[in-house]
């Protein structure tokens, strides 16, 4: 897990250096900053071993898979590299001579700002529908898995999927009720302790606030949206970010009137700005949104932007 501070910021490279490939969750955004030792860190493109013929470590794929969510290497390249990589080599020996499988390559196409959407999802077709006898079965896992990230953090597109193949990637493993949530916020107070039960460090804050009296609903709230979005936006994969969301959508969905009014006045438009001037990384936080909350969401934006425009795409294209 990367290292975060107590709110859940993490940087590029502290994510590099201690995420698992695939990562379990969001890429972080990447500073000017951290271009330089990213590209030092990558050794090389995708689907390139390191140097002496070595495979590269996890490290290495975050770097590139890093790098190309800001546009680096060559996108007709990289896409050709992710569909012809997997070899048909598997038992050649020695295994020394033999092609390493490029996920890394198939990841970072998946993350291309200059591949859109339709290209994406042909590619995880071919890569998705090679035959068992051409690839084993640790290799095909691992590109399930990598497009499985892409689908849940808003890189691969289901709906342009064929419909088996959406599904399997969507369809998870079942979700059981928290039962140790209120299954019924009641006003502002329950919506919060809902949240405090899954934050250790906002759990803290409010006590403490409330403890001094000093603690307002909305401001706080809306405080701890942007906090939210901010570790969110830099990839911290600390439970409690999930977790966040799984709150957001059980206020909205079985909450009372104030309980609900305080996510979407008080948190969802202390979050919408900064999600809007994100870019990507605003989509993916939107695409993590639960169905009520992803209703409640759009009815702010469009509320505020007109009618039909109900998606931070929409938006930014209002606006232009």
């Amino acid at each position: 897990m990367p290292l975060c501070d107590p709110w859940g910021i993490v940087s590029a490279l502290s994510f590099a250096a201690s995420a698992a490939f695939p990562p379990t969750g969001p890429l972080p955004e990447v500073t000017s900053a951290e271009l330089s030792a990213l590209r030092a860190l990558a050794a090389g493109v995708p689907g390139q071993p390191v140097w002496p013929g070595l495979f590269p470590r996890a490290p290495v794929k975050l770097a590139r898979l890093l790098l190309a969510s800001t546009g680096a290497f060559d996108p007709a390249a990289l896409a050709a590299v992710a569909r012809s990589g997997y070899g048909d080599d598997r038992h050649k020996q020695p295994r020394s001579e033999r092609r390493y499988d490029v996920h890394d390559a198939f990841a970072c196409a998946l993350v291309h700002p200059a591949i859109d959407a339709a290209a994406r999802a042909a590619l995880a077709v071919a890569v998705l529908s090679a035959l068992p006898t051409r690839r084993g079965w640790r290799s095909r896992r691992k590109s399930w898995a990598i497009a499985r990230w892409a689908v849940r953090f808003g890189s691969l597109d289901p709906a342009r999927l064929p419909t088996l193949l959406a599904t399997s990637l969507t369809q998870g493993p079942t979700v059981v009720q928290d039962q140790s949530l209120d299954p019924h916020p009641q006003g502002t107070r329950g919506a919060l302790d809902c949240f405090a039960s899954r934050w250790p460090r906002f759990r803290r804050t409010l006590a403490q606030a409330r403890k001094a009296d000093a603690w307002l609903d909305y401001p706080g709230i809306a405080d701890l949206g942007r906090a939210h979005f901010l570790a969110f936006q830099s990839g911290c994969q600390a439970p409690w970010v999930a977790s966040v969301f799984a709150v957001i959508e059980h206020v909205l969905a079985c909450g009372d009137g104030d309980a609900k009014n305080l996510v979407v006045v008080g948190l969802f438009e202390a979050v919408q700005g900064l999600a809007y001037h994100a870019g990507p990384t605003g989509d993916r936080y939107e695409a993590m949104l639960g169905p009520s909350a992803r209703a409640a969401w759009a009815d702010l934006i469009e509320g505020w932007t007109g009618e039909g425009v109900r998606d931070l795409a929409a938006w930014r294209r209002k606006g232009r």
